[in-house]
Order: C-alpha cells, then sequence, then structure tokens
C-alpha cells in the first residue's frame, strides 16, 4: 500500500516535471524564432528557464530513484557477497535519504528569509520563495523514496524494462 502510494505520487511528480519540459521546450523555441524571424525576444525567459530546470530537476529526481534509474559505478560491488551488498544498499539508502532531508529542512527554513525579503528574479521579478517550495517538496519526496527502499530493496535490476 505504501509502496503503491509513493509510486503514484513520484509518477505525478515526473509527469508535471514532463509537462515543465515540455512547456520549456515550446518558450524556448518561441523565443529563437522571435529573436531570429522577428528582432523581439520574449522578455524573461532566461528567469523562467532558470526556474523549470529547478522545477525539472528536483519533481523527477524521485521518480528516478524509485524505479532505480540513477547511476551506479559497481566495479567492486558486483564482487562482494549478497549480504555486503543489502548491507550497502540500506547504507546508501538511509545516507541518501539523510542528506536530502536536510536539503529539504533546509531549504524550507532559508525560504522563510528569501520570503521575508522580497527576493526575486532580476528581469521579470518572479518570486523566490515558490521555486524554494518546490525544491523541498522533491527533496523531501526523494529522501522518502532513498528510505522506503531500505524497507522494501528494490527486486528487480535498474536496466531491467519496464521498471519495478
Amino acid at each position: 500500500m505504501l509502496v503503491r502510494a509513493t509510486r503514484l505520487v513520484v509518477t505525478a511528480a515526473a509527469f508535471i516535471a514532463g509537462f515543465i519540459l515540455i512547456a520549456l521546450m515550446l518558450l524556448t523555441t518561441a523565443d529563437v524564432a522571435g529573436r531570429y524571424f522577428f528582432n523581439s525576444p520574449i522578455t524573461g525567459v532566461f528567469d523562467i528557464t532558470h526556474f523549470a530546470v529547478l522545477a525539472m530537476v528536483f519533481l523527477g529526481l524521485a521518480y528516478c530513484g524509485f524505479h532505480n534509474g540513477h547511476v551506479a559505478i559497481d566495479i567492486f560491488y558486483n564482487k562482494m557477497g549478497r549480504g555486503v551488498q543489502g548491507f550497502l544498499n540500506r547504507f546508501i539508502s538511509l545516507a541518501g535519504g539523510l542528506f536530502f532531508l536536510v536539503i529539504a529542512w533546509r531549504t524550507l527554513v532559508q525560504s522563510v528569509d528569501v520570503r521575508a525579503f522580497n527576493e526575486a528574479s532580476q528581469l521579470v521579478l518572479i518570486p523566490f520563495y515558490p521555486f524554494y517550495y518546490v525544491l523541498a517538496f522533491g527533496a523531501a519526496l526523494f529522501a522518502f523514496v532513498m528510505i522506503l527502499r531500505i524497507f522494501f530493496p528494490a527486486v528487480e535490476k535498474p536496466d531491467t524494462p519496464g521498471g519495478e
């Protein structure tokens, strides 16, 4: 039940990230076309691109982690016994989960100051603080996935088609 609910949430976050990617692609295409054909670029594309990439990365991170899509260097790992591999997987999941929980926590703490000081992008004055919340959500979701992997280790290998 918990794994199924997590799959639903990480998939929804990944769809949002995908939608942002498509919107960013269309925006960039329109900006380039406007710049070169009409000598009229779209104002603020640079600022929007920064925010969009941040949202795409942190909303897609948990999906990738849930489906074991992250890069793993296994030069020595494959030479170890199954017990050691299991221990290492759980230890790395715990360490990564704690690390991303700290990122989420510190991002939320920092968002209070960012909102209080009304920090915004330079060109179109988009406030920063909502994107701190997106970053914190994505980091917390990835941390949850990592910690979930301690108790529900991945059954399939990362290169197995079809995910989990």
